[in-house]
């Protein structure tokens, strides 16, 4: 009788917020795929920007010491 119950609530439930399981599972999807491009998207960046680091930093030049020089010097 509880199962009854609980999964007539669940129904209910559904229909009130207007989503079902699968759109439930679905905007899961959507969140990681956007995560997993913007995570993408920023080691492209950072990787760009060690290249510009690296292009810029003299032979002994540590890489923090040359992105500080880079920061006065905007």
């Amino acid at each position: 009788m509880r199962r009854l119950l609980a999964r007539a609530l669940t129904a209910l439930e559904r229909r009130v917020l207007g989503l079902s399981a699968e759109e439930i599972r679905y905007t899961f999807e959507d969140v990681r795929a956007e995560l997993r491009a913007t995570r993408a998207e920023l080691k492209a960046e950072i990787a760009e920007l060690r290249r510009e680091l690296e292009r810029v930093a003299r032979p002994g030049d540590r890489i923090d010491d040359v992105a500080a020089e880079r920061t006065k010097a905007s």
